[in-house]
């Protein structure tokens, strides 16, 4: 991975050093609370050291966790179009093995941290970078040792504890298309006999990269149409009418016809082709396509800020008190986005008086609108989709309407209120964590440790939607904040909402103007559009309190390789969230369209869908979760040769999510002096959290049917906890200047928590696709409970999803295993100096998923993940093989480093119907980057690096951004260049 050269080549010197006893400084303290076991090879555990951090050029939180070969599907590049990602710019996570965010434990100091309140994983932008000594990754299950959410494994960041004296440093990288990326740094340190303090400040500037800096990144549309664009939009389609709607009867249609200004604005015309003759259901309905992607950025501007300060103090010969503070906070001023959402939810349907899907749902607008007189005035003739030609005024002499879902406010012309851009809203993350301590010696042999820790992160995003009830009456002459009721249409202080492509001055990527621009409507008036396109908000508020207690020492047991170890504890936590939202957003206030402007609430038997035509609402929610556990391990050293490590844990959640009981065997053989072998076995758990847990739902946005629909996914209290059985065997291998490790693992996983996969369930109930006319199991029988799973606007059909209801279930098992390899050979005394080779490698052998039902229909088939995008389903992109590979030559003060990084090609099991070969295979990923460190004189350090020395663009992958953000890396040739001084610094 570009920008993260070789982190885990890297650290194999470190860690296959310490396995072998052979950097007694570092202690390991990773994996177990037994004195005396830390450079205990039985666990695989990769040491990484801010030294050598150094030699690959510092790299941020986000590449460091990109680089590692045992993470998938990694948080915290622009992703909003993937729901595991979307509203969480700027937050970031890992993802051990790939198998969820949420399954990795992240601590810090061995303690535990918050889990952010959107992603439902420890935020790792808040940890204090300035601050890190090192980070120490247990590959291995634990939750015998440390509890819940370490299925996959434990990252422990470790902060400095032998810094003495002050150090300020800095960098900067240069990323063409955007203003660069910098940092800068200061730590303080004092290190006395029985007193030690650290204070460390970070901050982290990273620049707006524009999708348009990226040619690759705004691919055409017959190249990939699932590429940002989208048939709802502005200019659009109508249908040219008859008749009043709410009548009782139904319409007399005229036919329909696409926006004559929607090549001249630059869209792409599709459709328009009768089916047959009747209603406008029946119709291949006339679009406008365009990309909104053009609108967006491939990074937003981040600014992050982090104080971090320790103290540590004797008291008296056996006591040591320890106490730390962080604070952190990420701002995210300008996320940007389409210039509004697709209309998906309607202000006005016509039922069929036969029964069934109604005639139409929409908008109507009335012939009275400044854009529909404009229209007249500029095409005195029309031709309607069935080739009639007639006079403008005839066809629209009762206005139009604008079908859901092939429209949208603001689109090709962008949004006036943000400068004919895009839309715009703000991320937020504030952190912030003390812990405190006491540790010390009961006897020679006992040590005792007692902590409390509390943390609390405060996550805000704001962002804007159309309100239905709005928009309807703005394109009937009576929108705007000061429009009193009773207002004729238009009068002074009512506005119009003009929808024609007459109303947009020009396309606000490439301000092109538009020929067809009248002025006419109120588009552009900033009171009209705060007042039809609300800024809304979601916090939450996630805290946690934790209280350890650990007891442990040597038993004064001897076995044939030395004494028992042993270690006691318990611990208690307790969690709080907090969700808050803005009034429209709030389903206790506004649960429907006709709730908003003192409107009346939902009509019978009228679902809560909220206010807007794309978002969804939600309730606020108050939630907290107990949980007491108590554990035990002991270190048995059976030979000289040969030790065994047993861990055992139980943790109780009280309630219907009940207890658990984890144990965990760990051994470890000197065969020989150059080789050992090593293996543990254990079962790990999780439960489930309480939001989770709770029955309100949050809404995302996903691509469906080739149209982002919402996808509202509600909570389960019936959900269970999750669990794995977890076994590992690997041998370790060091002869002179060589030393290498090769693992096996294997995660059996049973009733992982997971959201139904929308993928399949749109698959399995329209498998034709998302043709209209394609075959589909609407109104089959079987699949009526699975059916009342979508809401559409018409008939059941792809075309007319408006929105999707999920659920937080317990899924189906999943098997996983691979293989991880390092190596390193080190020659001393060549050219003066030394050379160093290191590999490091990832391969998955499988990630087996059972089948998923729902409904009680198969809505996805058993499959391997391994080697594939997995789009919209429960796995993340797995590609079979990641590595890296390094040569280093050392000499004096300089280090030179040349890396290359490599990412398998994978499939995207998606097939398109109009080209089945296009986008499946996802190439591979080969970048090459150049660290240099060279110490300076006054004890200073510069570090110069090249990342992605070739300039490769990432893979192109048939998505929204044109490639995988999960996985790749969208910066292209990167110039970094760091400068560090040290006033007394050790």
């Amino acid at each position: 991975m570009s920008g993260a050269c070789g982190i885990l080549a890297t650290a194999v010197s470190t860690a296959l050093a310490q396995e072998t006893n052979e950097v007694a400084e570092v202690v390991i303290v990773t994996g177990s609370y037994i004195r005396g076991t830390a450079e205990d090879a039985a666990l695989p555990v990769d040491v990484i050291s801010s030294d050598e951090l150094e030699k690959i050029g510092s790299p941020t939180t986000l590449e460091l966790i990109k680089g590692l070969t045992v993470s998938n599907g990694v948080l915290g590049d622009t992703n909003q179009f993937d729901s595991r990602a979307q509203g969480n710019e700027g937050a970031g996570s890992i993802n051990l093995r790939g198998l969820g965010r949420e399954r990795t434990l992240v601590l810090l100091n061995g303690r535990r941290l918050v889990t952010n309140g959107f992603t439902g994983a420890v935020d790792t932008n808040l940890l204090p970078s300035a601050a890190i000594g090192r980070i120490e990754i247990l590959k291995d299950g634990a939750a015998a040792t440390y509890g819940s959410d370490a299925i996959a494994g434990v990252v422990n960041v470790i902060t400095r504890e032998n810094l003495n004296g002050l150090e300020i440093g800095g960098d900067y990288s240069d990323i063409q298309g955007s203003d660069g990326n910098y940092t800068a740094n200061l730590a303080w340190g004092y290190k006395g006999d029985t007193t030690s303090l650290l204070i460390a400040g970070g901050y982290q500037h990273r620049s707006e990269l524009p999708v348009l800096e990226r040619d690759w990144a705004f691919p055409e549309f017959p190249q990939s149409p699932e590429g940002g664009w989208s048939g709802a939009g502005n200019p659009s389609g109508y249908v040219l009418r008859g008749g009043v709607p709410g009548s009782g009867t139904p319409a007399a249609t005229l036919g329909t016809l696409r926006d004559p200004g929607c090549s001249g604005l630059g869209g792409v015309p599709t459709g328009g082709v009768q089916t047959s003759a009747g209603p406008p259901p029946v119709f291949s309905f006339p679009l406008c396509n365009w990309q909104y992607t053009k609108y967006d950025n491939l990074t937003e501007e981040e600014n992050r800020y982090q104080v971090f300060a320790q103290f540590r103090q004797d008291l008296g010969e056996s006591t040591e008190f320890h106490i730390e503070g962080l604070f952190a906070e990420t701002d995210v001023p300008e996320w940007k986005t389409s210039p509004s959402y697709a209309v998906l939810q309607p202000a006005i349907v016509i039922p069929n008086p036969a029964g069934g899907a109604p005639l139409f749902s929409g908008y109507t607008v009335s012939a009275q609108n400044p854009g529909v007189q404009a229209f007249i005035a500029a095409h005195p003739t029309i031709t309607t989709v069935q080739g009639t030609t007639m006079p403008s005024a005839v066809a629209m002499r009762d206005g139009v309407w604008l079908p859901g879902s092939t429209f949208r406010p603001y689109a090709l012309g962008g949004n006036p209120f943000f400068d004919n851009g895009p839309s715009q809203g703000e991320r937020n993350y504030k952190g912030t964590r003390v812990s405190a301590g006491f540790s010390g010696d009961i006897t020679d042999s006992i040590g005792w440790d007692v902590a409390g820790t509390y943390m609390i992160e405060k996550a805000r995003r704001t962002g804007r939607d159309t309100l239905v009830s709005r928009l309807q009456r703005a394109l009937n002459g009576l929108g705007g904040p000061n429009c009193a009721a009773g207002s004729a249409p238009g009068s002074a202080g009512c506005m119009w909402y003009n929808p024609f492509a007459n109303g947009i001055a020009g396309n606000g990527v490439t301000d092109a103007p538009n020929p067809e621009f009248t002025s006419a409507g109120d588009n552009r008036n900033p009171d009209l559009i705060n007042w039809l396109f609300p800024e809304g908000f979601t916090e939450t508020k996630t805290n946690l309190f934790v209280l350890d207690a650990v007891v442990n020492g040597r038993t004064g047991w001897q076995l044939g390789g030395g004494n028992v170890g042993w270690a006691l504890g318990g611990q208690y936590r307790e969690s709080h969230r907090e969700t808050d939202v803005d009034n429209f957003t709030n389903l206790a206030f506004t649960p429907c369209p006709n709730s908003v402007d003192g409107g009346a609430g939902c009509a019978p038997g009228q679902p809560a869908t909220g206010p807007f035509v794309f978002l969804g609402g939600a309730f606020e929610q108050q939630l907290e979760q107990e949980v007491y556990a108590v554990f035990g391990e002991m270190h048995l050293p059976l030979l000289d040769n040969f030790e065994a490590q047993i861990a055992a844990r139980y943790e109780d959640y009280g309630g219907a999510v009940g207890d658990t009981f984890d144990p965990k065997l760990s051994l470890r053989w000197q065969v020989f002096d150059w080789v050992a072998l090593r293996g543990s076995v254990g079962t790990t758990f999780r439960g489930p959290p309480e939001n989770q847990l709770a029955e309100g739902s949050v809404t995302s946005l996903q691509n469906i049917a080739g149209t982002f629909r919402a996808v509202d996914t509600f909570g389960n209290p019936q959900l269970e906890p999750e669990s794995a059985t977890t076994f590992n065997v690997g041998m370790i291998v060091r002869a002179g200047g060589f030393s290498a490790s090769l693992d096996y693992w294997n995660f059996d996983f049973d009733n992982p928590i997971v959201i139904e996969p929308v993928g399949g369930i749109v698959s399995a109930m329209f498998p034709g696709g998302a043709s209209a006319t394609a075959p589909n199991n609407c109104g089959v029988a079987a699949f009526a409970a699975l059916q009342s799973r979508f809401t559409f606007n018409g008939a059941c059909s792809p075309a007319n999803i408006s929105r999707l209801r999920v659920g937080v279930v317990n899924g189906s098992p999943v098997k996983t295993d691979g293989i991880d390899g390092s190596f390193l050979y080190n020659f001393d005394d060549v050219l003066g100096g030394s050379i160093g080779l290191g590999v490091n490698a990832t391969y998955i052998l499988k990630y087996d998923m059972d089948p998923q039902v729902v409904e009680g229909i198969t809505v996805a088939p058993a499959f391997d993940g391994v080697g594939f995008l997995n789009y919209q389903t429960t796995a993340v992109p797995l590609p079979q093989w990641k590595g890296n590979a390094f040569v280093e030559y050392s000499v004096g003060a300089h280090n030179l480093r040349l890396t290359t990084n490599y990412i398998d090609s994978y499939v995207d099991q998606r097939t398109l119907a109009v080209n089945p070969t296009l986008g499946k295979n996802i190439d591979e990923f080969i970048t090459y980057d150049v660290n240099y460190r060279v110490e300076l004189p006054w004890q200073m350090r510069l570090i110069a690096s090249v990342e992605n020395v070739t300039d490769e663009d990432p893979p192109f992958v048939r998505l929204e951004l044109a490639y995988d953000p999960f996985t790749a890396n969208a910066l292209g040739r990167v110039f970094k260049l760091g400068l560090t001084k040290r006033f007394g610094a050790d």
